[in-house]
């Protein structure tokens, strides 16, 4: 009798397999060694070209409205710094509205 409530009381308490966030099994493994040092390396090679860029970049900058490097950035440093830090760990795309969330 004591065995059959046991057994009872694991499967009430274990999560059910279906449920609404299911995740790839293995997507944290994946995150940690994979994604997180590839977002790494990009953030590295963004940040590179974007001082490399930085005399055309100031060239673009003379004429108004003068947002030439914040476009740069935005487009070779910042993607990849939030892929790499800012994203939750087992998140890999985007919402629907551009942020990274569980």
């Amino acid at each position: 009798m004591k065995k059959i409530i046991i057994l009872a009381m694991l499967l009430a308490c274990t999560p059910s397999a279906h449920s609404a966030e299911s995740q790839v099994p293995g997507i944290y493994f994946f995150d940690i060694v994979f994604y997180r040092p590839a977002g790494f390396v990009a953030t590295i090679a963004g940040s590179a070209l974007f001082v490399g860029m930085m005399p055309l970049t100031a060239v673009a900058a003379i004429s108004p409205p003068h947002d030439a490097f914040d476009k740069v950035a935005n487009t070779l440093v910042m993607p990849p710094v939030n892929f790499t830090f800012n994203r939750p760990l087992g998140v890999v795309s985007k919402d629907y509205d551009g942020v990274y969330r569980q």
